[in-house]
């Protein structure tokens, strides 16, 4: 919504800057509230979703099982981290996340 814009034609029909701003104060208060709706609205939807047990994001790639074989020759520093994660066709943070997973384990 073009704000200036509706402020000029709002000074056209009513010819009185105090009204015109009287107007366009509710107008604007209006919308805020319309978006502040909008916008509990979308995360009630998104609670409830959850709640039924609904995933948001992408999926988790599965670790793949050669990684312990290819996850001790990075740790014996035999292979970088970059190799490791080639080896396994994922991103070196994947390979990372992955190691800092493992030795949690």
């Amino acid at each position: 919504m073009n704000v200036e814009k509706l402020r000029q034609e709002v000074y056209q029909i009513v010819q009185d800057d105090v009204k015109t701003e009287h107007v366009m104060n509710v107008v604007l208060e209006s919308k805020k509230e319309e978006e502040e709706k909008r916008k509990e609205k979308i995360l009630n939807g998104i609670k409830a979703a959850q709640n039924k047990g609904v995933v948001f994001g992408r999926p988790k790639k599965k670790v793949p099982p050669q990684f312990d074989v290819i996850y001790e020759m990075y740790m014996n520093h035999h292979i970088s981290s970059r190799a490791a994660a080639k080896m396994l066709g994922v991103a070196q943070s994947t390979f990372l996340k992955w190691c800092n997973g493992h030795e949690v384990q």
